[in-house]
């Protein structure tokens, strides 16, 4: 079998890491705790995720008008100063103008007042005599309208100032026989505005396009309502084109009859919806949003393209955008958006020297204003929600820190704009937080949940949650729905790793503890209390109690079995101190008990802060995070020894690994650590203590780390099936090293076979003949597979995988000498007319043919034989091509003994043969590995008589040492178990009737 040396991250690694990303970067030759920074850092204050609302309600030539959370009524904000004051915008008017009719005045001609908003100058137009103002305006024109006797309308005109004269230009194409519905015009925009006429019986209606700069009047076609179509420079949109799949119409605006111009929008990515009704034009482009689907959108609003008219490849603009793009008076649009509360801006749309559209910024929207609320820390996690004014909507973050402290980009929105009770949000050390909604406790963002959980969530620790009421205590198990159990009678609970602790009014200066798996309850233990405690807290070997009748409060040491009086208060327990709010004096005191010894105990002022700040202790680590008046969150080491890193809760797959032929399955493992590792290792050694298989990796999801073996080796190739040991190293980066934290077995499986596995289940077959029928057997199973027909055969060897198809084959001597290779297909014994191949000749000059396994240390098996004629023994080593090398003389003499091939029973990764003298002695000769034998070592004396067979079977009794088995003369069959040392136990009898069995090999 290949040795393989440890690896670091080679090709047999199969790691199951639960975090996208490795949480904490390296640092060389740092001795760094792995739970955060070495020295206090200050994060800036949090941002709401949401951005800040900020409506464009006009775009105008100077400036533009919206409205903006947090301020009332509209701002008015200026282009080239960013400057914003607040203007009630009132009266009829679009793209920040405004115009109305001026109070006629006896004498003097009627005027039209048009004024810019965020200006004082007004512009004044008079009204030609006999004219009407139609309420269509630009910056500098008004658009008159005049009527014939019979109400028809007789012309319509744009009038400006020229000189302080009233200049009026008469619009061509004005029909006969129409009136001017309404007397007004609509869809206003700078270039232009749209008239509804009608005949003087009101029998036929139609909609006309007044084209300020041509001064022409030009027949729209008839597509429905006019308030639903959409007026660019150089085309109008026609919003009634379907839906399915979405077409968009268009016409020239120079020539609206034309024939329409059809766009076929593309069709939205997964996740949204077309936004209907919300395409706008610029220049040759139609601007078009998506809309997210689901409310779980993290950022509101419309993803914005656009598309060329006519088809053709779209062009993002937008990431996220709030509200509909308004149109400027030069043809630009302005919309609020970005990529974040961050980035979030009033943007204009406009076109670039080739006509494309693209975004520039006009001016940032300033993010809201949050209070950091139920902050807390574990393990590198640090979660916490933000409020903003009195709205009870929040959003619940989570921040991953890097060993500088610092937050890494992986800030998770959890909850978004739900309430949230933030006295229960609890870190459970994993990575994640648990929040209370109702009697659910929600898992962090896993969606994991515990139902039935009443009161107060007033602890966690990976996957289980404890909550309670004066009365009843709950623990819940947020991988396994409806297990929630209740202990009624308790006044108080906490959970650590699997113990949930609990504290009995009848049973006053006590508590208990339940193992959440095994399911084991202890007894009442004294801690010295003098009350019930209404609070628990825990961690590693220190359990905090609090008692608010007497205000008093101790740690009980599991270790000495002492109680330490500890401040009474706002209190957090970490390890091997505990954290106290002073509210009247702004300040967190520290006490610190790590020795164990009340004597020792020494309290001092920690960290300044205010009244009402937010603060967590980390009692999966060793730092404290506390909020500060600008809501910025300092997490501060704690400079307490800590105690060494252990394993407080694990799960592991079933223990057996099926990956043969293929196969994708393997072994997991996942282990609670009671704090953050800075790396991890995991080593898979064989039964001789060899590594096989190990790698290390700095991935982790708080204080867990999960890892995973496909059972392959570095070259990739499966290692024999067997026992195997793993080790889990953490290094939890203090400068104390590495420390194995959690040692188990596994029974690799159906892969490459071990000694005589024939059947893929790691367990060792005996062979018998009896006539023409071959069996193999498993004694202690008492299963076994037969197979007839073998005749012409004098002698049967069990062997290792010769053809190389991952099942161990058997060797057979005809009667002639030939030695062939039977194929077998890992199902017991094969049948002689299985694929077989001659692999030799002459082999009648041999008295002894056997396996002892590998000797020449290629991972092999080879096959000893002993010449009749002068007691040599040759070697034939495997061929790797599915037969055996010529035979290598390599010692002599060895007539006159027994010789058993037994496999490595010293776990040394090489092959042992046994050899039984005339005198009963039992040797062992183990082999160097060269194809050759170290000087023999007496097993056994006086030993075997009476046995007429000796049989080195491989691992019989499932226990990863290969075993010897043997038959008396009686029919007994007997098996000494190997020790894994060269050595057996004692004799025992495995079975009877074997006399008829035959031959055994």
């Amino acid at each position: 079998m290949p040795r393989h040396a440890l690896t670091r991250s080679g090709a047999s690694v199969v790691l199951s890491v639960a975090l996208a990303g490795t949480l904490v970067p390296l640092f060389p030759g740092a001795a760094l705790a792995a739970d955060g920074p070495a020295a206090e850092v200050v994060v800036p204050a949090p941002v709401r995720y949401q951005p800040r609302a900020d409506t464009v309600l006009e775009a105008g030539a100077d400036g533009f008008l919206h409205q903006r959370e947090g301020t009332t009524g509209t701002l008015w904000t200026e282009y080239a100063t960013g400057a914003s004051t607040p203007l009630a915008a009132t009266g009829d008017g679009y793209g920040g103008m405004r115009a109305a009719l001026d109070p006629a005045t006896p004498g003097a001609p009627r005027t039209v007042s048009i004024t810019a908003l965020g200006s004082t100058g007004v512009r004044r137009v008079e009204v030609p005599e006999g004219a009407s103002w139609t309420e269509g305006f630009t910056a500098d024109s008004i658009l008159v309208s005049r009527s014939a006797a019979d109400g028809s309308l007789a012309s319509l005109g744009v009038v400006r100032m020229r000189d302080g004269k009233a200049v009026e230009q008469p619009v061509t194409g004005v029909p006969g026989g129409f009136k001017l519905m309404y007397g007004v015009a609509y869809q206003r925009t700078a270039k232009g505005a749209v008239v509804f006429l009608a005949t003087l019986d009101g029998a036929v209606e139609k909609e006309y396009l007044v084209d300020y700069a041509s001064a022409e009047l030009r027949e729209m076609p008839d597509h429905g309502d006019v308030d639903l179509e959409q007026f660019g420079d150089r085309h109008l949109l026609d919003r009634y084109g379907g839906d399915a799949p979405r077409q968009v119409r268009t016409v020239p605006r120079d020539n609206p009859m034309a024939t329409p111009v059809v766009t076929q929008m593309p069709a939205p990515a997964n996740g949204y919806r077309y936004d209907q009704g919300a395409e706008v034009l610029i220049g040759d482009w139609i601007v078009f949003g998506w809309t997210p689907e689901s409310w779980k959108s993290a950022l509101p609003g419309v993803q914005l393209q656009a598309i060329p008219v006519g088809g053709g490849q779209p062009r993002f603009l937008l990431a996220h955008s709030a509200a509909r793009p308004q149109a400027a008076p030069d043809g630009s649009l302005l919309v609020t958006g970005g990529t974040g509360a961050t980035d979030w801006a009033v943007r204009r749309i406009g076109l670039d020297a080739d006509g494309v559209p693209v975004i520039t910024k006009v001016q940032d929207v300033p993010t809201a204003p949050t209070t950091v609320d139920g902050l807390t820390l574990g393990a590198g996690a640090l979660h916490y929600r933000t409020t903003a004014g009195a709205s009870p909507a929040s959003e619940l973050y989570r921040h991953l820190l890097s060993i500088t402290g610092t937050p890494t980009a992986d800030r998770r929105v959890m909850v978004r704009g739900l309430p949230i009770l933030v006295n229960a949000l609890v870190p459970l050390g994993n990575g994640e937080a648990a929040h209370q909604s109702n009697t659910d406790v929600i898992g962090g963002l896993t969606g994991e949940h515990a139902d039935g959980m009443y009161g107060r969530l007033s602890g966690g620790s990976g996957r289980y949650v404890v909550s309670g009421t004066a009365t009843t205590q709950y623990v819940g198990d947020l991988q396994r729905q409806f297990s929630t159990r209740s202990f009624s009678g308790k006044a108080a609970s906490t959970v650590w790793g699997t113990t949930v602790w609990l504290s009995d009014p009848a049973k006053p200066s006590t508590v208990s503890w339940y193992d959440v798996k095994t399911k084991a309850t202890s007894s009442a233990l004294a801690i010295g209390s003098g009350c019930t405690p209404d609070r628990l807290q825990a961690v590693g070997r220190w359990l905090h109690w609090s008692c608010a009748k007497g205000a008093k409060a101790g740690v009980w040491d599991q270790k000495t079995r002492l109680s330490t009086p500890v401040p009474f208060g706002e209190t957090q327990l970490g390890d091997g101190f505990v954290v106290r709010k002073d509210r009247a004096a702004g300040k967190l005191t520290l006490t610190d008990f790590h020795t164990g010894d009340p004597a020792a105990v020494r309290t001092a002022d920690f960290a300044s802060v205010p009244a009402d700040a937010d603060w967590s202790v980390d009692k999966f680590g060793g730092h404290v995070a506390f909020t500060d008046a600008e809501e910025r969150i300092h997490i501060k080491p704690v400079t307490v020894p800590r105690s060494p890193i252990t394993v407080i809760e694990e799960r592991q797959d079933t223990t057996v690994l099926n990956v043969a032929n293929g196969g994708d399955s393997g072994w997991h493992g996942s282990w609670q650590l009671s704090r953050p590792a800075l790396r991890t290792s995991i080593e898979f050694k064989n039964p001789a203590g060899t590594t096989v298989a190990g790698w290390s990796s700095a991935d982790r999801f708080g204080a867990q780390v999960s890892m995973g073996w496909d059972g392959r080796g570095s070259d990739r190739a499966p290692v024999p099936a067997g026992h195997y040991t793993w080790t889990l190293t953490a290094d939890p980066g203090d400068g104390s090293g590495p420390r194995a934290v959690r040692t188990g077995t596994i029974q690799v499986a159906d892969v490459y076979l071990p000694f005589r596995d024939y059947d893929r289940d790691g367990v060792g077959e005996l062979f018998a003949r009896s006539g023409g029928a071959l069996s193999a057997h498993e004694p202690v199973k008492g299963t076994s597979t037969t197979s007839s027909g073998w005749t012409g055969v004098s002698a049967v060897v069990p062997f290792g995988d010769l053809d190389n198809d991952g099942c161990n084959d058997v060797l057979t001597r005809t009667t002639t000498g030939e030695l062939y290779r039977h194929g077998a297909k890992c199902a017991g014994v094969p049948g002689p007319t299985s694929p077989k191949v001659k692999i030799g000749a002459g082999f009648n000059a041999f008295d002894a043919l056997l396996n002892p396994g590998d000797m020449t240390g290629d991972g092999r098996a080879d096959l000893l034989a002993r010449q009749r004629s002068t007691g040599d023994l040759y070697l034939y080593a495997d061929d790797r091509a599915g037969g055996i090398k010529a035979g290598v003389k390599f010692a002599g003499k060895w007539n006159g003994l027994t010789l058993i091939g037994a496999g490595d029973l010293d776990r040394d990764g090489h092959a042992d043969l046994l050899a039984r003298d005339a005198g009963g002695e039992l040797w062992r000769y183990e082999s160097t590995g060269t194809g050759a034998f170290h000087a023999r070592t007496l097993v056994f004396s006086d030993w075997g008589a009476g046995r007429d067979a000796i049989i080195g079977a491989g691992d019989v009794d499932g226990d990863g040492k290969n075993d010897l088995v043997s038959r008396d003369t009686n029919g007994k069959l007997l098996r000494n178990s190997g020790r894994g040392d060269g050595t057996f136990g004692p004799t025992i009898q495995i079975g009877s009737g074997w006399g008829a069995r035959g031959t055994l090999y």
